[in-house]
């Protein structure tokens, strides 16, 4: 769950920070505010209860794969067994073995069927991942803009990436309560990493959950 939790609030740091250049250009002589974004996913209503839907749709998934284990032990079983079977022959002989090739080539497919599938539970997440933080998204960088416009601000930068600065332009508290003052529930569902495909969403990298 920390894990989980350092991963969601480096995307939407990346996410909201993308959000705001317009601004800042538009004020490049203004002030430089401070937002912990780890903190806004942590300690918000939104965030917490996103992250909670996160690992429980991260749990399903898992559970999904274990089941897969047993599938994963008969292939490596069927992998041993043709190992030897063909040890010392060539890959002619054994494309010219009738009762060999067909059984090499079943395993093939069979592997390459049982790599789609666990790679499409793992996409799954990221595209779940990914429309979530859009949604997060989405809502808290409205308020953002109105903290820097009410402070004067034309930046706002990650405290993450912030060696030293003066505790009074951390907004960070602000953005948390604006925040919890709107929706304080996630919609979180899981999605098909399919689903970002065909709209043209590129998942993030492979993350564990």
């Amino acid at each position: 769950m920390r894990l989980m939790k350092l991963v969601l609030a480096t995307a939407v740091s990346a996410v909201a920070l993308a959000s705001v250049p317009a601004f800042a250009q538009r004020n490049s002589g203004a002030s430089v505010l401070i937002v912990n974004y780890q903190r806004v996913l942590g300690e918000s209503a939104l965030g917490r209860d996103m992250t909670t839907k996160l690992q429980g749709v991260g749990n399903q998934i898992q559970q999904q794969a274990q089941a897969m284990q047993s599938e994963g032990q008969a292939i490596a079983q069927e992998e041993q067994r043709l190992t030897t079977a063909t040890r010392g022959m060539t890959q002619a002989q054994v494309d010219a073995n009738a009762t060999l090739r067909p059984q090499v080539q079943a395993l093939e497919q069979r592997v390459q069927q049982f790599q789609a599938r666990r790679q499409a539970l793992q996409g799954d997440y990221q595209c779940t991942q990914l429309l979530a933080l859009r949604d997060f998204q989405a809502q808290t960088t409205p308020i953002i803009r109105t903290v820097m416009q009410s402070r004067g601000a034309g930046v706002v930068v990650d405290s993450a990436s912030a060696q030293v600065f003066d505790p009074q332009v951390d907004v960070t508290n602000t953005v948390i309560q604006q925040l919890d003052q709107g929706t304080r529930t996630a919609t979180v569902a899981r999605h098909s990493v399919s689903e970002c495909q065909q709209s043209g969403v590129t998942p993030p990298a492979s993350q564990s959950h």
